[in-house]
């Protein structure tokens, strides 16, 4: 069964049209997840998954570059290192019905697939689908660091030669 269409044109772009229902409406769309750490500085870490995508069998961990950084069977708990999808680009989540597709973004919704954009030669893009989503956790993370007293600025909590995530500015625009 569909929901029914509204007329109203006057609706504001990106906002529920009066008389529409979300067929996800009894799932949550993303949970989040506190992640606390305590410790001492300097901490060299794998890269932080701040994006789990769970299906059926597998757990997707996403970096914040939207990049999905490991794939792990849920049945034995283990990382599939050889997965298709580690690298790829996490685009949201899609469902087709029979005369609709829903899009979710920038994540995918439990119900939909999870949709991957994998680079290939030639700047021709692949993109992949998981099997249906069954949870999506946003892990939000805080840090305690212990410093022994003194007091610390971020630039020195986050060590030297730590390299910017930010694009860089091409040489002579400055």
């Amino acid at each position: 069964m569909s929901a029914p269409k509204s007329t109203d044109s006057n609706a504001a772009p990106g906002k529920t049209l009066t008389g529409e229902r979300d067929r996800f409406e009894n799932l949550p769309a993303v949970e989040v997840e506190l992640i606390h750490e305590v410790r001492r500085p300097p901490a060299v870490d794998r890269p932080w998954a701040m994006l789990e995508v769970w299906t059926q069998n597998r757990v997707y961990s996403i970096d914040v570059n939207m990049v999905c950084i490991e794939v792990v069977d849920i049945g034995s708990k283990k990382p599939i290192l050889d997965h298709g999808l580690i690298g790829a680009r996490l685009l949201g989540g899609q469902l087709n019905d029979v005369d609709q597709v829903f899009l979710s973004h920038p994540f995918p919704r439990p119900g939909t697939e999870a949709v991957f954009e994998q680079p290939r030669p030639a700047d021709v893009a692949m993109f992949s689908h998981s099997s249906t989503v069954t949870r999506v956790v946003l892990r939000m993370r805080q840090l305690t660091i212990v410093t022994g007293g003194e007091q610390q600025s971020w630039d020195q909590i986050a060590g030297s030669g730590r390299r910017s995530t930010l694009p860089q500015e091409p040489e002579g625009t400055r």
